[in-house]
């Protein structure tokens, strides 16, 4: 049996969100949003970001195209902290020497770092998200979002 995850975070993987809870309640119970959706963090305090991955293969540079998957994965160990979270996402690419982070790269499906994502399982509708949807909920919550599906 396969699930889906449907998580949506902030473009900006530093940025927090307060108070989330008044900020959803204006969107009305009766919403499907309200019913299905959970809000994770990364680790008990959202204080440092977390790699959120749809199916991480393939990554590629986002300015030059190249395939960096060797050097992406050496880039990760160096960025990760002892707890497992990131806080500098900074690199300067191996392929084309330009400076850019990890969440920028282009990965074969989206993914991205955050604090905290809004996440539903198997959600019904139809995926990804229509641009209106998200750009309400991007008023909503106030700020850029990110729709990061990973199918298991």
């Amino acid at each position: 049996m396969s699930i889906t995850l449907l998580h949506l975070i902030p473009k900006d993987p530093h940025f927090r969100l307060r108070p989330l809870r008044a900020r959803l309640r204006k969107l009305g119970y009766d919403n499907w949003f309200l019913r299905r959706w959970a809000v994770t963090t990364s680790g008990t305090s959202p204080a440092q970001p977390s790699l959120i991955p749809g199916r991480i293969g393939v990554v590629s540079g986002a300015l030059c195209g190249s395939d960096i998957e060797d050097w992406w994965g050496d880039a990760m160990d160096t960025a990760t902290l002892p707890d497992g979270y990131f806080d500098a996402l900074a690199v300067m690419m191996s392929c084309c020497s330009a400076q850019t982070d990890l969440n920028a790269l282009d990965y074969v499906e989206a993914a991205g770092f955050a604090r905290y994502s809004l996440v539903t399982t198997d959600p019904e509708c139809e995926l990804p998200l229509p641009p209106a949807t998200v750009q309400a909920l991007e008023d909503l919550l106030g700020t850029d979002l990110r729709q990061v599906i990973a199918r298991y």
